[in-house]
């Protein structure tokens, strides 16, 4: 059973703890913009910046993370990121003039130490967990997230009855050292390609990484379904970011701006994740990926249709439950994909499209729901059509890669890489 792997545990019980920062800092930020703008396009310039972050870092942080302890840079992302949220916290809690375009930039900055650590994670749980076990795994690493998530918000809404938003941000942080005290702790069994981090290694990173990326992407030339499935990991992560961002003026617009239905929104989609992981032996298959896809692109539809507070909540729910299992199916099947020795690259490639999904889209949803919540709903909606669109191709196309792949092309020169 999986949960008898200490490294298994110690990972579940870290993602956890970031999933509630995540929850404390994503709401505690969009109601702390909206604060100083009146409006939620400076929230949808914010998560457009953490996609430029995140296009800048990605080309070098999967070699990077192929050749060091997948662990440690876990943790020393963990680290870092407490020291940025705990900044963005002192400029929101002094009032700094100025404070949107710093905040900013502490966003960009983040998202390159998510980025990096979430390659780290991929290639974590690549080498570490069984491929029996790694379908499961990573629904319940979604689940950790989501359940850490809304116990994230149920937190922020407690400490907004006696503190401040600036306040929470420091528990954020607090939460993410904790996170990496977890995983200081696991002690994973078998070893996964690394490299001392050596002046040697450092001199040759810049000429290495191209020469890695050019072997991957030779691998993979012939294989456009590949690149649709990686394409398709940003529409999940895009639908997620589209809701958070609309849910506020939904709020607003809908609920007398009471901040506790934000949390509760929020709060069902997780739910929704959390419910959907009891059954993802039966629901992770490549024939159903089409229907997840559909389900996100309805959730929308019935949010800008109707006013009924069940009905809302119900399509968020299943929006949620719909989220997780696409995600799911699609982060395993690139982590059994991937090359021996291109792990934390594809993770890369999955982040990256992530970051350039995120660039193009969330400023055109942002200008949507700047001209009404309606037809900012309309929008999310018929972007996620067009990517139910390619679900279907890779549902149709989609075949598993022959190990053999794995051995060096004709002229390809391999080393053994010490562990």
């Amino acid at each position: 059973m999986i949960l008898r792997d200490r490294a298994a545990r110690a990972l579940l019980a870290s993602t956890a703890l970031l999933g509630i920062g995540m929850g404390v800092y994503l709401l505690a930020l969009g109601q702390l913009l909206f604060r100083f703008t009146g409006g939620p396009a400076a929230f949808a310039l914010i998560l457009t910046l953490q996609g430029i972050g995140a296009i800048c870092v990605l080309p070098f942080s999967g070699p990077l993370v192929d050749v060091l302890d997948s662990r440690h840079v876990y943790v020393l992302c963990s680290v870092l990121r407490a020291v940025v949220v705990c900044g963005v916290a002192v400029m929101a809690l002094a009032d700094v003039p100025g404070a949107v375009p710093l905040i900013g930039v502490g966003v960009v900055l983040l998202a390159v130490f998510d980025n990096v650590q979430r390659a780290a994670l991929f290639k974590f749980t690549a080498w570490h967990v069984d491929a029996g076990h790694r379908a499961r795994l990573n629904g319940l690493l979604n689940v950790a997230i989501q359940a850490g998530a809304l116990s994230g918000m149920a937190l922020l809404g407690v400490m907004l009855l006696w503190t401040s938003l600036p306040v929470a941000l420091f528990v954020d942080g607090l939460v993410s050292l904790a996170s990496a005290a977890l995983m200081i702790a696991a002690r994973p069994t078998g070893a996964e390609p690394r490299r001392p981090l050596t002046g040697t290694v450092l001199r040759a990173a810049l000429p290495g990484t191209f020469r890695d990326w050019n072997g991957m992407f030779r691998r993979y030339r012939g294989e456009g379904v590949v690149l649709a499935m990686v394409v398709l990991c940003a529409a999940d992560f895009v639908f997620q970011a589209s809701l958070s961002t609309l849910v506020v003026p939904l709020v607003n617009e809908n609920y007398g701006g009471r901040g506790q239905y934000v949390s509760v929104f929020e709060g069902v989609f997780a739910l929704g994740m959390v419910a959907s992981s009891l059954f993802l032996r039966y629901t992770v298959r490549q024939r159903l990926l089409p229907l997840w896809a559909a389900l996100q692109a309805a959730a929308p539809l019935v949010l800008t249709a109707t006013d009924a507070p069940p009905l809302q909540m119900a399509a968020v729910f299943v929006a949620g439950a719909a989220n997780l299992n696409s995600v799911t199916w699609l982060i395993t099947t690139l982590q059994e994909h991937a090359g021996a020795e291109e792990k934390g690259k594809m993770a890369s490639v999955r982040l990256l499209s992530i970051g350039v999904g995120t660039v193009a889209l969330m400023p055109l949803i942002g200008h949507a729901t700047a001209v009404s919540l309606g037809t900012g709903f309309l929008t999310v909606s018929a972007v996620a059509v067009a990517f139910t669109v390619l679900s279907v191709v890779v549902a149709a196309r989609y075949r598993p890669r022959d190990p053999s792949a794995d051995l060096p092309l004709p002229g390809e020169r391999t080393s053994p890489v010490p562990s």
